[in-house]
């Protein structure tokens, strides 16, 4: 395939926003431009159900700008598609005309469904879980999906959003408890119609600015030392403190709250209280944050194409383009992570670890030497800070950094990098155990694969009496110097506890 660029505009009731996605030659894609500029397209349309002069003129002169951008980066398709407040409006398909007169771009105006069935796509593929209520809080409309087994189950659209219920109930600046009372006692007349909700304890994921915001305002509130929304995760009883803190404040007060995005403080009590809505009404206990929603989904249904737009396995696939995206060995990886695999699982009485701790392994096999692409040289420090700041999906952000211990160690452990307090605050004594046990199958399996051409074509491991064996199955001995191999059974003895040895079979 050639190289192709897709820029994706969503323009919502609230801001509108530009990606461009690079897919390369050999599949993978990685993303290479964002903009967002805030329009508040739904202001003023509660009273006639019109977008509002003001407002198409800011949404116009932000699109001219994405239109030359897209120019400018030699955008090979573009894919535009307008959300509630364009839907909702009765002038509407004439103001999508003339963005087109004035701009070139072709927006297509997306119901209700689709713009949920987006969000679901753009959430499943980058989160990994299989039940949830997914709602995307968006300025004028909010989709809730119900999720099981990755599947879509239910899907609505829900006419209101941030902006609208904000504008319906006057939250716009210093907002009485009856006033919050009624927005919420509102939203949940209309989620008691919807009997797939109610008490089902599922966790919430809230994708839109409104989520977004939320997480950042936690993280602040924690000193979380990651600046990554993407799957963060809080509990109810944070997020009930986060609502008393927020509700509580004038807005010139929620206008220096850390982590509100400034041009959100008049309108963020309307979005709380819609997820306030729905913690009550699911009972749920978690909200997990989504970085990625309708835009992505547009990204995974073009990518995907006939086979539906979900991806059978989101971890698989996230480390496979990372390591097409930065150009690695992929034979040699996949070797070495076969080879550490057959380890793990020889040996699973004596490492007595998880199958999810096997799926840490595997991602840090693949990924063990995509450092080179910095400097050969202590490529297993450039290795683990490309896996900690990727975008990975299907890990947990303390996943993330224990699959970066294991990359970087796969020389052998090493403190220089891991001194940063993200790591300690996030991995406790278990996970460093479980980084040195882990790192070291992926040792050995690098060391029988050194020649990167796949000598040892396949191993057995076995553990009987005190004593781990490895047999070699390979035409001819490894070139591995003696030293090498000292190394790795010292290595071995210290954290396992039993010795190590090795012979050859044809």
């Amino acid at each position: 395939m050639r190289p192709e660029r897709i820029a994706i505009i969503d323009l919502g009731s609230n801001s509108a926003r530009l990606i461009v996605m690079h897919i390369d030659d050999n599949g993978a894609y990685n993303l290479a431009y964002h903009q967002k500029e805030a329009v508040r397209l739904s202001e003023g349309m509660a009273g006639d159900g019109l977008l509002q002069p003001a407002a198409m003129r800011r949404a116009i002169h932000t699109l001219a700008i994405f239109a030359r951008m897209i120019e400018l980066l030699q955008v090979d398709i573009t894919l535009a598609v307008a959300t509630a407040a364009v839907r909702n409006a009765r002038n509407g398909p004439a103001f999508i005309q003339q963005v087109e007169q004035e701009t070139g771009i072709n927006v297509q105006i997306i119901c209700g469904d689709a713009e949920a069935t987006l969000g679901y796509l753009g959430v499943t593929n980058t989160i990994d879980i299989q039940d949830a209520v997914l709602f995307d809080l968006g300025g004028g409309s909010t989709e809730l999906t119900l999720i099981k087994n990755r599947k879509a189950e239910q899907t609505v659209s829900l006419p209101f959003g941030s902006v609208n219920l904000t504008e319906k109930f006057n939250l716009q600046n210093n907002a009485a408890d009856s006033q919050l009372e009624s927005a919420i006692a509102f939203m949940l007349r209309h989620f008691e119609q919807l009997p797939w909700l109610k008490d089902n304890s599922i966790p919430l994921i809230g994708t839109g600015g409104t989520a977004r915001n939320i997480a950042k305002i936690d993280q602040k509130r924690k000193n979380y030392p990651i600046a990554k929304v993407h799957n963060y995760r809080l509990g109810w009883l944070s997020f009930a403190a986060l609502w008393q803190e927020i509700s509580r404040k004038t807005l010139s007060q929620r206008r220096k709250t850390p982590g509100l995005s400034n041009g959100r403080a008049d309108i963020i009590l309307g979005g709380l209280s819609i997820v306030k809505g729905l913690f009550d009404i699911t009972r749920s206990s978690q909200l997990i944050i989504s970085g990625c929603g309708v835009r992505e989904g547009v990204f995974f249904q073009h990518y995907l194409g006939s086979s539906g737009g979900i991806l059978p396995d989101i971890l698989e696939h996230s480390a496979n383009n990372m390591l097409l995206f930065y150009k690695g060995h992929t034979g040699h990886a996949s070797h070495v992570a076969d080879l550490a695999a057959a380890m793990f699982n020889g040996w699973s009485d004596l490492l007595a670890l998880s199958a999810r701790q096997q799926k840490l392994l595997r991602v840090a096999a693949l990924l063990h030497d995509i450092g080179i692409t910095i400097n050969y040289y202590d490529h297993p420090r450039h290795s683990a800070y490309l896996v900690e700041n990727a975008r990975l999906f299907g890990l947990t952000h303390r996943e993330q950094l224990l699959t970066a211990v294991i990359a970087g160690w796969h020389e052998r452990p090493s403190a220089k990098f891991v001194n940063h307090r993200v790591y300690h605050e996030f991995l406790d004594e278990n996970d460093w155990q479980t980084a040195r046990k882990l790192a070291l199958l992926l040792a050995i399996a690098e060391t029988l694969d050194a020649s990167q051409i796949g000598l040892v074509k396949k191993i057995e491991a076995v553990f009987s009496g005190g004593q781990a064996h490895l047999l070699l199955f390979a035409d001819e001995p490894i070139p591995m110097a003696q030293q090498t191999w000292t190394k790795l059974e010292r290595w071995f003895k210290k954290d396992t506890g039993a010795n190590l040895t090795m012979s050859y079979s044809r």
